[in-house]
């Protein structure tokens, strides 16, 4: 009879009844059968024995003793009796039924139902601060002042050496080390997934120079007592290895403690607590001046001055596009390489003598350049603004053809007027009474009229070619469009026999207009 197996996950060492071999993983070991409780590896099943119980039970499964035991398969079924055997192992579950017994457990228990109702309706309690932090924040007081900025003083040491270290790094005071972090920051930028390794790194770097600080002053101490015995018993006193060394036990012997020495705090009345005030006092100076260095620049951005900040904001988007093309085609690696790489080399002596010596000239190169490119792109501007300064406008007078009257100012109903703009959807006043446009005024005396074209819609600033005929009309059909070429009129009529059927026509005059001086100062929208 078949077996109905079925995947299992099995809490405990278990073998296929067919190869003794273990069932390997975490889930889903393996297939066990419901009705004789047989146990297999997934390749096996074909493998095993007729089921000896078809019918479907919930017994547990009936592990029978194999023909063959390899000595493996010996020692693991030892061991898994006797952990079954040993009453402490019964309440000892394993670490994946465990994990997941207690996960389980977690999820369903109704202490995690109350949490979660309850961080329902504290999500929506719009009394409760947003931020624990900025709520509990406290109070401002003297005597927390006095002392917070005392214990910032004492514990501020190590931010400052910091900043030293890396100065002099960049600086090549060693030029070893800096060679060796040069290396190191370029092979970070060639493979950026390094950096994830550098908090190792330096974690393991800070635990052996203390091990070899607190061990190595041991050393030291011990060689300086066998010096001093050696000189009592009138031996030659062996040299030492390191003064540092000797120092340090000197100081601290076999009481050091690299703690205190990786974050010091010192005292109020110690020279390095004075050295952090001094190293605080500068900082917020170097802040201040840096502050009011962009202080000084907010007129390039607060619209203080119309022009510069436009040219500041059109410099910006400039700066942008350039920016978006060069990190898009260029990898950022690569430019980080580059930039780390310009940065360590401008910190060579040689650099910085070079720098210092043509630094002037090449700024007064500069500064050539940029007042150039300024006076070009004012000039520019200055032509644009002519350009918007003065303005022609143009006015459409429409015409339709009547029998026996020629063609006349007379339109359909709900037709455009007789004075329009080009689309004819605006209706205009007659061109002997439209006023100039606000904020602008006539520089012309009388409208002069366009015989030639081609006509410029003036809101879309597209040019149409037209062949205007006599009088400057160009004649279309009823529905004022197909233009046609040609003259078939005579004498102001229209053939009620011939072909042609353009019966609307259409003339533009134009006059020209400048902007006013106040509207130039306050930028006044231009208005039809």
């Amino acid at each position: 009879m078949s077996h109905c197996l079925e995947e299992t996950n099995f809490s405990k060492p278990t073998y296929c009844d067919h190869c003794q071999g273990l069932l390997w993983g975490l889930v889903k070991q393996g297939l066990k059968c419901s009705g004789c409780g047989a146990v297999s590896h997934f390749n096996c099943q074909k493998e095993l024995k007729p089921c000896d119980n078809p019918k479907l039970t919930d017994d547990p499964p009936v592990y029978r003793k194999p023909d063959y035991d390899s000595p493996a398969a010996n020692a693991l079924r030892s061991l898994q009796q006797q952990h079954m055997n040993d009453p402490s192992s019964a309440s000892t579950p394993t670490m994946e039924g465990s994990s997941l017994s207690k996960l389980k457990k977690i999820a369903t228990s109704e202490e995690f139902q109350n949490v979660l109702v309850s961080a329902a309706i504290h999500s929506s309690d719009t009394t409760q601060p947003p931020n624990e932090y900025l709520a509990n924040l406290p109070p401002l007081n003297p005597q927390n002042t006095a002392k917070n900025f005392s214990r910032f003083v004492s514990r501020c040491g190590p931010m400052f050496a910091f900043r030293d270290s890396v100065i002099l790094l960049l600086s090549w005071n060693k030029p070893i080390d800096t060679l060796a972090a040069l290396i190191a920051y370029c092979l970070i930028c060639l493979h950026p997934k390094l950096i994830l390794l550098v908090p190792h790194v330096i974690l393991l770097q800070i635990i052996i120079s203390g091990y070899t600080k607190k061990f190595g002053s041991k050393n030291e101490k011990e060689a300086a007592d066998k010096d001093h015995n050696n000189q009592h018993q009138g031996r030659k006193p062996q040299p030492k290895r390191s003064t540092s060394a000797s120092t340090a036990s000197s100081l601290g012997g076999s009481r050091f403690n690299f703690a205190s020495a990786l974050f010091p705090a010192f005292d109020e009345a110690s020279p390095e607590y004075l050295k952090n005030m001094q190293n605080l006092q500068n900082m917020m100076g170097e802040m201040s001046d840096l502050y009011d260095l962009v202080a000084s620049k907010s007129h390039l951005v607060d619209w203080s001055s119309e022009t510069e900040t436009m040219r500041f904001f059109q410099g910006a988007l400039i700066s942008l596009g350039a920016l978006a093309s060069v990190i898009w085609f260029v990898p950022l690696n690569v430019i980080f390489l580059v930039g780390g790489i310009a940065m360590f080399l401008l910190n060579t002596r040689f650099a910085k003598f070079v720098l210092k010596e043509m630094l002037p000239q090449v700024a007064e190169i500069g500064q050539s350049q940029v007042d150039s490119a300024v006076q070009w792109y004012t000039q520019v501007e200055k032509r644009l603004d002519d350009q918007a300064n003065v303005k022609e406008l143009s006015l459409y007078e429409n015409q339709r053809w009547w029998s026996g009257s020629g063609f006349v100012p007379h339109m359909l109903p709900h037709e455009r007027g007789i004075w329009s703009d080009m689309s004819g959807t605006i209706e205009l006043a007659p061109k002997e009474e439209l006023p100039a446009p606000d904020g602008y005024h006539w520089i012309e005396d009388n409208w002069s009229l366009d015989q030639n074209g081609p006509w410029i819609d003036e809101i879309l600033g597209i040019e149409v070619m037209v062949s205007p005929e006599n009088g400057g009309w160009v004649y279309t059909d009823n529905n004022w469009e197909n233009p046609r070429n040609g003259n078939n009129l005579i004498n102001n009529q229209q053939s009620e026999t011939s072909d042609d059927k353009s019966v609307t026509r259409r003339r533009r005059w134009v006059r020209k207009c400048e902007r006013d001086i106040n509207s130039k100062k306050y930028n006044l929208p231009d208005t039809n």
